[in-house]
C-alpha cells in the first residue's frame, strides 16, 4: 500500500483514504468471528486501488485502528456484484500516506461497511434488519384457538384470524416526556363458533412528570429523599365491535366511545414498557334475539402489564385484567339494569425469521372471560388459547434507549 498521506481535519479526526493499495488487500475473507462493523455516525472516505476498486476506509484515532472494506456487496467467491445498499454516502480523498499512518501507530484492520442504528452485515457486506419494534407495524395472523367451558372441556376447537391496519407511536422528549400511541382497525375473527371483535380507533398517552407529587425524607440512618410521581395519561376507544353467535342467536355489541385515565405505575426508560392502571366510562349499544336493542353507560377499570423483554425487540408481553359494568337504560329480562363482564388475557410474542426484514412471529396467548350479558352463553368462566403466527410489515428499529 504506498501513496498515502495523513491530515487532520478542524475537528481533529485523521482522514484517510486510498490512492493505491500496492499491497494488494483481500477482497474477501471468512473468518469465525465477524469483523468489525465501521460506524454509520462517523465519516467514510472512499478510495480507489491501482485495480480501480473502490474501497471505504475509516479510522479511529481514540483507538488506532482503520477498518477498510469493498464499497460493494460481495458473492459466495468474494467477487464484487453490487452496490452497497443503506451505507452512507463516503467522500472521496485521494491524500493517503500509509507510512505515516503506521508511524503513527494505526493498524489497518478487515472491516465490514457501515450500517444504520438496528441494522447489520454479514461478511459479504449484506445489509439485513436485527432491531424491530412491534409498536409500530401492520400485521396478519392466523392461529389455532380451541375455546374451552369447565364444564365441557373437551368439545370446542376452532381457528382464528387477527389484525391491525396500521399501529404507531410518537415519542417527544423533554423535562415531561411523553408517548401517544395510535392503533386503527385491530380485531380478531375466530371460526366455528363464530365470533369477532374489532376495534377502529385507539389513542392512549403516557407521560413522565418531571416534578414529583410527594417527595419523601427517611431518617432512619443517612438521610435519603423518595419521589412519589402521578404519571397520568388518558386512553380512548372508538368504534368498538363484538359479533357472538350462540344458541340464543346472534349478539352485537357496539362500543361507540370510552374515555378512561391511566396512572403508570411503572416506566421503562422509553416508554415503551409499563404497568398502568385505568378506569373509565364508555357509551355502548347491544342487540341481541331476546332482549332487542338497550344501550347503556359501562364503567370499566383494568390494570395492564406491557413489556418489551429485549433491546432488539423480539421477544413481548402483554397482560390485561379487565372489569367492566355495564348500566343499561332498560332493565336486562326486566330483572336489573347491570351487567357485567370479567376479562383476562395474557399474550407472549417473539419474532422467529424476517422475509424481506419484514418480521413473523409466533404469538402465544390465554385468556379468559365470564359476563352475563349475552343471552345464550352461561354465566361462568369460558378459557381461550392462541398458538399461532403473525406476518407484520413496516417494522423499523425500536427507538435509542
Amino acid at each position: 500500500m504506498s501513496g498515502f498521506r495523513m491530515r487532520r481535519s478542524k475537528s481533529g479526526a485523521i482522514s484517510v483514504a486510498i490512492a493505491a493499495l500496492g499491497i494488494g488487500l483481500p477482497a474477501f475473507a471468512v473468518a469465525d468471528d465477524l469483523p468489525p462493523l465501521m460506524d454509520h455516525d462517523s465519516p467514510v472516505l472512499c478510495a480507489r486501488d491501482k485495480e480501480g476498486q473502490l474501497w471505504r476506509i475509516q479510522c479511529n484515532p481514540a483507538t488506532k485502528i482503520c477498518l477498510y472494506a469493498a464499497n460493494n456487496e460481495l458473492d459466495e467467491s468474494g467477487n464484487r456484484v453490487k452496490s452497497l445498499e443503506r451505507a452512507r454516502e463516503c467522500a472521496m480523498d485521494m491524500a493517503v500516506d500509509r507510512e505515516k499512518l503506521e508511524a503513527a501507530g494505526f493498524k489497518m484492520v478487515s472491516g465490514r461497511p457501515d450500517v444504520p442504528f438496528g441494522w447489520t452485515r454479514d461478511e459479504r457486506g449484506r445489509v439485513f434488519q436485527v432491531n424491530f419494534d412491534l409498536k409500530r407495524r401492520m400485521y396478519f395472523g392466523a392461529a389455532y384457538t380451541p375455546k374451552k367451558i369447565l364444564e365441557n372441556p373437551l368439545e370446542s376447537s376452532r381457528t382464528s384470524i387477527d389484525f391491525g391496519l396500521l399501529i404507531f407511536h410518537l415519542k417527544s422528549d423533554g423535562e415531561t416526556p411523553t408517548v401517544h400511541r395510535f392503533r386503527f382497525v385491530e380485531g380478531q375473527v375466530h371460526l366455528e363458533p363464530f365470533s369477532a371483535e374489532l376495534v377502529i380507533a385507539h389513542y392512549d398517552v403516557s407521560r413522565r412528570f418531571l416534578d414529583p407529587l410527594l417527595r419523601i425524607t427517611t431518617f432512619v440512618g443517612q438521610p435519603q429523599r423518595h419521589d412519589l410521581k402521578l404519571n397520568l395519561g388518558l386512553w380512548t376507544e372508538a368504534g368498538g365491535l363484538e359479533i357472538h353467535r350462540t344458541s340464543a342467536g346472534y349478539s352485537q355489541l357496539w362500543k361507540h366511545a370510552t374515555a378512561q385515565v391511566t396512572l403508570d405505575l411503572w416506566q421503562s426508560p422509553i416508554l415503551d414498557s409499563f404497568i398502568r392502571l385505568r378506569t373509565g366510562i364508555g357509551l355502548e349499544g347491544q342487540r341481541d334475539e331476546v332482549n332487542g336493542y338497550r344501550s347503556g353507560l359501562t364503567a370499566s377499570s383494568a390494570l395492564e402489564m406491557d413489556f418489551v423483554l429485549d433491546p432488539n425487540g423480539f421477544h413481548n408481553f402483554r397482560l390485561e385484567l379487565a372489569h367492566e359494568v355495564p348500566r343499561y337504560f332498560v332493565p336486562v329480562n326486566s330483572t336489573s339494569n347491570y351487567s357485567q363482564r370479567l376479562r383476562a388475557k395474557v399474550q407472549y410474542e417473539a419474532i422467529v425469521l424476517a422475509i424481506n426484514d419484514q418480521p413473523l412471529t409466533l404469538k402465544l396467548a390465554a385468556g379468559g372471560e365470564k359476563r352475563d350479558d349475552i343471552p345464550g352463553v352461561p354465566h361462568q368462566w369460558a378459557f381461550v388459547m392462541d398458538a399461532g403466527l403473525r406476518f407484520s410489515l413496516w417494522a423499523p428499529p425500536r427507538p435509542r434507549s
